[in-house]
């Protein structure tokens, strides 16, 4: 079947660690759109130390974001033709190959993106979820093809998809969410690990979800 999604996005992340995991599935009916997707500059991210802690905030969406203790933040993206940017939290025991594949450790992505397309859809998918949950092996097929399962996830008020990738042996595995957000906004962020470290990443996976805060 053809794929719904026009573009394809790579977790600037994962261009770093092996250019596995995607974000999205190219859709081969088109190869343009009057509307392509954004990624928010480097301006919109901001990092605050608080009390308990360092935390990524993007104002715009109302986005707060805690970085797990110890883990260092790198801005990744660049200026040309236009500012696009994300942001990568690497785990303190991160080592890369020579051939930039993940070894150990973890790295969290956090991006948020303008995308009227994906925004919709997503939502669509959303509400295919929690009205028909068989469906889910469907939507997988159709527009999640390197992700062994699907589910929603509701943060503060807003409701989104959460996703876990395929394990691959040399690749290593990881985690997905997509939450659509204000103004035709969508927030993906996900972990990738090697998969001895996969039970220590998951919990850290889980403790960042339970901080994310959504206004």
């Amino acid at each position: 079947m053809r794929k719904k999604f026009w573009f394809l996005i790579v977790i600037v992340l994962l261009i770093i660690i092996g250019g596995f995991f995607y974000f999205w599935i190219p859709n081969h009916q088109s190869n343009s759109s009057p509307n392509p997707p954004t990624l928010f500059g480097k301006d919109d991210y901001k990092v605050e130390e608080r009390d308990d802690g360092k935390y990524i905030v993007v104002d715009k969406v109302g986005l707060t974001a805690k970085v797990p203790d110890n883990w260092d933040i790198k801005f990744e993206g660049n200026d040309y033709p236009e500012p696009e940017y994300s942001i990568d939290l690497y785990s303190i025991d991160v080592a890369t190959t020579t051939n930039y594949i993940l070894t150990d450790g973890c790295i969290i992505s956090i991006m948020v993106i303008n995308t009227e397309k994906e925004y919709e859809e997503t939502k669509r998918n959303i509400e295919i979820l929690e009205k028909n949950p068989e469906k889910k092996n469907e939507i997988l097929y159709n527009d999640y093809i390197l992700f062994t399962d699907i589910d929603t996830i509701k943060i503060n008020r807003y409701s989104g998809i959460k996703l876990i990738f395929t394990d691959s042996p040399t690749m290593g595995g990881g985690n997905s969410i997509r939450i659509p957000i204000k103004n035709k906004n969508l927030l993906s962020s996900s972990i990738s690990f090697s998969l001895d470290y996969k039970n220590k990443c998951s919990l850290v996976w889980e403790e960042f979800i339970k901080n994310l805060k959504i206004k």
